[in-house]
Formats: structure tokens, sequence, C-alpha cells
């Protein structure tokens, strides 16, 4: 992309800003159980502050550096966005689900909520976000302990206005260690300054190339001389759906297990300590809602879809559910019965579709 990459994309933002608008947007909040990966540190915090704030015809590159310091984690603007895009907002005590709504609906944009970061970026790149942060922490949790301490590793990260994002990664990885493939593959690209507080330097390389569409494949780690080799790989695309999708997921870092116990009948009892438990405040499309939830849960999502039609039940039905440190089991079914649905985990497949009855 040549230098005057901001001003191309300003236009390209102006020249489409009607079709975005009529852009579809579900909108998730989840507060999901994680497991720490030896050598990460845990989240900084997992309650994310209410947002009150005024803003006025503010440059969105403004406004993610405000809204950052409000809720003590870095928001990250993607590239493809138009840092100059104004916003104006007035806002008291806004959950930040609604003011992450209001700022990427007018851009057809959508935003993630990573365990360190958030991120806001073009379309329904945030579901594909979910997923890659996903694989990768499965990834990591399998490498050796001095790969993995690597991996989570945290530092502040610093560029200037302009830079070269294929020189930035490339000094990271050589920094770090590293000998990354796929490097020529990097667009060239002018990037605007920015500074980046202290994050895991997994998450340091995949918050720059996903913006490119590509992140650091983990699995494929050799340690070779003292350093190690690891190749840049394209991002998932297997995320279903056709609407734009808002997904933030706000991950809760607790103790325990990462596959849960065998499902049990009903009930809400609160979880013995060290299980996982789920924290959630959602309005989205089921679909887009188990997609989601399957893949923190390490599971493959099989969704009957012909049943659903035969029962009346679009696939993009919205949910609207609330609930607070519960257990997986209760979780999926606040999610299902209400729609007369029923869900079953066989190995690695999380099933789901009409009840039997």
């Amino acid at each position: 992309m040549p230098p005057n990459a901001f001003a191309a994309r300003r236009r390209r933002v102006e020249s489409s800003a009607s079709g975005w608008w009529s852009a579809v947007v579900g909108i998730v909040l989840l507060g999901l159980a994680r497991v720490p990966v030896a050598g990460q540190e845990s989240d900084p915090g997992t309650r994310l502050p209410a947002v009150t704030a005024t803003w006025s015809g503010v440059p969105l590159r403004t406004v993610s550096r405000r809204l950052g310091e409000l809720v003590r984690r870095p928001v990250i603007l993607d590239r493809r966005l138009d840092p100059d895009a104004r916003v104006t907002l007035d806002i008291r005590d806004a959950a930040l689900v609604d003011v992450l709504e209001q700022i990427a609906l007018p851009l057809g944009a959508s935003s993630v909520v990573l365990p360190t970061s958030i991120r806001i970026v073009p379309g329904r790149a945030a579901a594909t976000l979910i997923a890659s942060d996903a694989e990768r922490t499965r990834a990591i949790a399998a490498l050796p302990l001095v790969s993995r301490r690597l991996a989570g590793r945290r530092a502040p990260w610093a560029w200037d206005d302009g830079a070269r994002p294929r020189d930035l990664i490339a000094r990271l990885a050589d920094e770090s260690g590293i000998d990354l493939a796929g490097l020529d593959d990097i667009p060239h690209d002018h990037l605007a300054a920015a500074e980046l507080p202290a994050l895991p330097l997994a998450e340091r390389f995949d918050l720059l190339l996903a913006q490119f569409d590509r992140r650091i494949d983990w699995k494929t780690a050799r340690s070779r001389s003292e350093r190690l080799e690891l190749a840049i790989v394209p991002l998932p695309r297997d995320v279903p759906g056709e609407n734009a999708t808002v997904v933030v997921a706000a991950g809760a870092v607790r103790g325990g297990p990462s596959v849960a116990p065998p499902p049990r009948p009903g009930g809400s009892r609160r979880p013995p300590a060290g299980m996982p438990t789920w924290t959630l405040e959602v309005a989205a499309p089921l679909d887009q809602l188990l997609l989601t939830i399957a893949t923190r849960m390490e599971l493959e999502l099989e969704l009957d879809r012909e049943g659903l039609r035969t029962k009346g039940i679009a696939a993009a039905e919205i949910v609207r559910l609330s609930v607070k440190d519960v257990d997986r089991d209760t979780l999926l079914d606040r999610i299902v019965t209400p729609l007369a649905l029923e869900w079953k985990i066989d190995g690695r497949t999380l099933r789901v579709g009409p009840t039997s009855d």
C-alpha cells in the first residue's frame, strides 16, 4: 500500500458509508472461563468498568485511546478503518458493549475484547479473531515450558507514524530470538503511530498481523540453535454467518481444568471451587453465539439447521441472556432451553438441535 494509505482508506470509508449503515449487527459480551497458560500472566482484570464520556466530533483514533484509558485495556484500531472518522457520543455509566456498538456501527465494523486488548475491526472480522485467539491459546499450552514462557513474555511496544509492519514484525521476532517464515507475504504498508502497554509477545505479534488477515502458527514451533522457528499463516476463514457481528469476549481467567466434567441434569448451583465458570451478557444470533462458545470450549459445533427449520426456528434467532458465574451445563441450558432445543457433547463435538419429544 502506498505511503498515503490513510488518505486512500479515508476515501474508501466515505464512498461506502451508506452501505455500512445498513449492516445488521449482533452484540455479544462474554466473560469466558479460561485457563492460564504457564508462563503467561492472568488477565489484568475480569470486570470491565462502566463508561462515562462525552465526545463530539472526536477522531476515532483519539476515542480509541481515551476508551482504553477508561477501561484500562488498550483499544487497537485496525489499519483498514479510517482513524480520522469522527465520533459523537454522550454516554453515562454505559456498558462497554453499548459503547463499542455505537462506535462500530456507523463504520460497518465490529469489536472484540480479548484477554489483554480490545480490537475494533472491519465487518465480521471480530468473530474470526475469537477463533484465532482460542487456537493460539491451545497451541501455546501444548508447547514446552521455555517456549510458553517466551510466548507469554510481556513488554510495551511503540512505533512512529509511517512505520512499516513488515519491519516491526521482523525486529520484534529478531529481538525475541525467533526466525519467522512468511514475512515476505506481509503487504507493504505504513502504520499510524502507536504506543501500547505491556502485552504478551504472542498477542503483540497477532494484533498487528491480524490487520493483514494473518497470525503466528505456534503449532509450527521448532527450536534450533537457541532460536525458535515459527511461521506466519492466514487467519481461519471458516466462521459461518452472513450478518456483520460485533463479538465482544471479555476473558475471565479462573483456575480449573480446560474441559468441564460430563453434563449433569438441569440446575444452576454454583460450581465447586476451581471449576471454570462463565459470565455472559448477550444479544446475538444463536449460531454465532454457539460457535463462539464451542470454540472457547475447544469443541466443534454441529448445529442441526434442518431440524431448526422444521421447528420454525431461525439459526439467526437473537438470543438475549444474562448469567453470572455459572458452570458449563447451566450456560448451555440457559441458551437452548427457551427455544425448545437441546444440547449434547459427544467427544469433541457440541451438538445442538430440537428436543427429541
